[in-house]
């Protein structure tokens, strides 16, 4: 029998994720860290052993050597923002501009700091994506060596709409050829790929996010390297080494910790790409040609994502009707007033803007097995094929 999640069929989890078990059973004991870290006295120091356990449980999961220092935020947004726009004040108050490069394919947090940037005279470039999702290195490389001032790429390592994954070993030839600072956002890694916690450990930093694995909503942590130059976003009282001001979220940060090892101990790869295919494949057979799935030839795909276009038919009324049937899955786009928009990101890979108003996103906890995937299959078809 498949787990429900509040009587439901959840396959929303690249967008967030319930709370991991080991995390609702230590908030339901009621044993909340409500100290400030910074106090003195025995119930700060509680919270900041808390927070200092946190520190090497994240350091001993992911290998990153002292070079690396660590910082916990609010998650992704206010992390990526933190580190580039940090990136780029830095250079700002010495009198130089810097060079960032993205891809289009990018979160909005990272796709929508143009403006921003462009405004204090950096410059700013996209590289583009083949229809499968994948990138060319060589335009990375080039793009990167039209000027010679200083210059941060942004790498997405796992896709959150059409679930391709980028290698990292691509980033040490960028890094020789280019010499930029790499920013690799790491939010869509954690229990979707296999060796989510084996990093290249030339990168300058990375950034996840709490709540896409099962920690609490409103934290992640970066890992930078302290030769990384990057003033702090936000300050205060110098909390984190000044990386980061503001009180921690204690509760939050060791959130972080606990679901981590669920993850670490429930997580079967080769089981969750083979049932997440199963599904994908009892969809093609029973649509007959009628649908296609994003990024299927791409290089490499993560094991929870399908990311599924049905011409002709509107990602709303769909959503509405697995809605209605007790599923909730997305389609993967921006919604507007009640109005689901073309996929920036599918637009990126040459879909035309119909087809983009078609695109719906199922993905999968971690712990998805082969006995669910048959009942989740069986279900998804079900609605599907009232449309077909």
């Amino acid at each position: 029998m498949a787990r429900l999640i509040n009587n439901r069929y959840y396959f929303d989890y690249n967008a967030t994720s319930p709370l991991a078990k080991s995390v609702h059973d230590w908030l339901s004991n009621g044993d909340l860290l409500f100290a400030n870290p910074s106090s003195i006295h025995s119930s700060g120091k509680k919270s900041k052993r808390f927070i200092n356990e946190t520190k090497n449980f994240l350091r001993e999961t992911f290998s990153v050597p002292v070079d690396y220092k660590l910082f916990f935020h609010s998650g992704a947004s206010e992390g990526i923002n933190s580190l580039v726009k940090g990136f780029a004040q830095k250079f700002y108050a010495s009198g130089e501009r810097v060079h960032f490069v993205h891809s289009a394919v990018d979160h909005s947090c990272v796709y929508n700091l143009k403006d921003e940037l462009e405004l204090y005279g950096h410059k700013v470039s996209t590289f583009g994506v083949d229809k499968n999702g994948d990138y060319d290195i060589e335009e990375v490389i080039s793009l990167l060596n039209t000027t010679n001032g200083p210059k941060l790429l942004n790498f997405t390592w796992v896709n959150n709409e059409n679930g391709v994954v980028w290698d990292l070993d691509d980033l040490t030839r960028i890094k020789d050829e280019t010499n930029c600072s790499i920013h690799v956002d790491a939010v869509q890694s954690v229990g979707k790929i296999e060796n989510w916690n084996q990093l290249n450990k030339i990168i300058d930093a990375y950034t996840f996010s709490g709540h896409k694995f099962g920690a609490m909503k409103g934290v992640g942590f970066s890992f930078v390297k302290e030769t990384f130059p990057f003033c702090s976003l936000i300050r205060g009282g110098g909390q984190q080494e000044g990386m980061r001001s503001g009180t921690e979220n204690t509760t939050g940060i060791y959130s972080i910790k606990l679901a981590l090892e669920d993850v670490l101990k429930n997580q079967n790869y080769d089981e969750l790409y083979n049932a997440k295919k199963l599904i994908e494949d009892s969809i093609e057979e029973h649509l007959s040609g009628e649908s296609r799935v994003i990024s299927k030839d791409s290089k490499r795909r993560n094991g929870n994502t399908i990311y599924l276009i049905l011409p002709g038919r509107k990602a709303d009324i769909l959503i509405t009707a697995f809605d209605l049937a007790r599923m909730d899955v997305s389609s993967g786009s921006a919604c507007s007033s009640g109005a689901v928009l073309p996929s920036r990101v599918l637009l990126s890979m040459g879909v035309n803007e119909e087809d983009a108003k078609s695109a719906l996103r199922f993905s999968f906890s971690y712990e998805l097995c082969l006995e669910e995937s048959k009942e989740y299959s069986e279900k998804i078809i079900s609605v599907l094929k009232r449309f077909s």
